[in-house]
């Protein structure tokens, strides 16, 4: 599927509109079409040319990262394998030296995953940061504009899903890392003759032979040849003899642990955290603006709107509980005084191009900014008659009925619209003055 998706570009097209003076055109007739307008805009480099570039830019930073674990994988085994003159190896130094760490990571990673399982984690921990802030400097020297940079990464690392991304890349790191380790290891296997020892001063022989008889019970289902009872007493340090079927049998086990207990869970794992991240950016719910913006588009209004002005001295509120009471109208000195658009998913409506100020509460941090204001002076809200009010909304006009001692809520829809009693029964409750702005056919 060609990136941008259309659900990539409503996530960009919501942030420009929220952080941007950006907005898709309202005449378009469905979503897809609106969207298409990013791919258009500015004609130099359009946007979603600059969105697909950032993610290119972020692939290629993670082939990076696992091109530099492959290579160390590469690096790390040889001077595991230095032996002395009588060319022995602790097998189990070895093990250590090959697989202490990854199980030590690995047990860390399960510890952390579980302990937060159910939490929102906003971290996006060292090796995300990393790979954020490389991808940051890349598109700052190929000139993309912040703004994008920003709508990108906030697609790309959803708080909701970063801990599936961080463990994905970190998963696909070590499994390059112990794959060039195995590779390494059976390049200097093929080459080279080394006896394969044990030794202890605080464990029982036993201990040994329990051991490795129990980190057999996997690579037995393959059928491969492992040392048995024999080739584990056989292999002790003080014994200078070694058969070429014991140091084959040690051999084999060496390959096939670090593959089985090593290279597969990493790269099983590092499949099962990609697609939990896919699945967790798949069933995201879509953001406020978001929203807006596809109800937008959902149904093309054939409408235009105009504003029954009956009345031009007073400003008339709810009193009454039938509908009709509540079809009121403004005075024009209204329409000079400070407007703001709640959730609003259409374009600036021409009444209010003469009001003192107009601003848009679309997102919760321009609905937070307009709470920080306390402000005496008439100040009203306009809301869709069409959309309903839902605890967000309830929540917000609690709160902003305390910050503003001059505030009305105006409702905008026909005399049929859905949920015109719904504004009306919030404004009640949040003992706010309300009128309505009919939308005539």
């Amino acid at each position: 599927m060609t990136f941008p998706t259309n659900r990539a570009k409503l996530a960009l097209a919501a942030w420009l509109e929220t952080h941007t003076k950006f907005r898709l055109s309202a005449h378009a007739n469905d979503l897809t079409s609106a969207l298409k307008e990013l791919d258009t805009r500015p004609q130099v480099c359009s946007y979603s040319a600059q969105f697909a570039r950032l993610k290119r830019y972020f692939n290629h930073v993670i082939l990076g990262v696992l091109a530099v674990s492959f290579l160390l994988g590469l690096i790390a085994v040889p001077p595991a394998f230095a032996t002395s003159q009588s060319n022995q190896i602790n097998i189990f130094w070895l093990f250590i030296i090959l697989l202490g760490f990854h199980a030590l990571n690995f047990a860390l990673w399960f510890v952390t995953m579980m302990a937060t399982m159910n939490h929102r984690s906003e971290s996006k921990g060292f090796l995300l940061g990393l790979l954020i802030f490389l991808n940051k400097k890349i598109s700052k020297h190929s000139h993309i504009e912040e703004d994008i940079s920003a709508a990108y990464l906030h697609w790309q690392c959803p708080a909701h899903s970063n801990k599936w991304l961080i463990s994905s890349v970190s998963h696909g790191a070590w499994g390059c890392y112990l794959l060039a380790g195995w590779i390494m290891t059976l390049l200097l296997l093929l080459t080279n003759q080394v006896n394969f020892v044990w030794e202890t001063t605080l464990l029982s022989d036993q201990a040994f032979i329990q051991l490795t008889q129990t980190l057999n019970v996997i690579p037995q289902w393959f059928g491969i040849s492992l040392p048995n009872q024999l080739d584990i007493l056989a292999s002790r340090v003080d014994l200078i003899s070694q058969n070429a079927s014991t140091r084959q049998h040690w051999a084999n086990f060496l390959l096939a642990s670090i593959m089985i207990y090593g290279v597969l869970p990493r790269l099983l794992f590092m499949l099962i955290s990609l697609g939990m991240y896919h699945f967790k950016r798949t069933t995201q719910p879509l953001g406020t603006q978001e929203r807006i913006i596809k109800n937008r588009y959902l149904q093309q209004e054939s409408q235009s709107r105009a504003i029954l002005d009956n009345d031009h001295n007073t400003l008339s509120t709810i009193q009454g509980n039938t509908h009709d009471e509540h079809i009121s109208t403004l005075s024009d000195s209204a329409f000079l005084q400070h407007w703001a658009l709640f959730e609003w998913s259409g374009s600036r409506p021409d009444y209010l191009s003469a009001a003192r100020s107009l601003s848009f509460l679309n997102s919760r941090e321009e609905q937070d900014q307009f709470l920080d204001v306390l402000s005496q002076e008439p100040t009203y809200i306009l809301v869709d008659g069409e959309q309903s009010p839902d605890r967000g909304s309830r929540r917000f006009f609690t709160k902003v009925s305390t910050s503003y001692t001059s505030l009305s809520l105006v409702i905008c829809g026909d005399k049929h619209a859905t949920f015109i009693e719904d504004w009306q029964r919030l404004a009640r409750e949040t003992h706010l003055p309300s009128t309505q702005i009919l939308r005539k056919d």
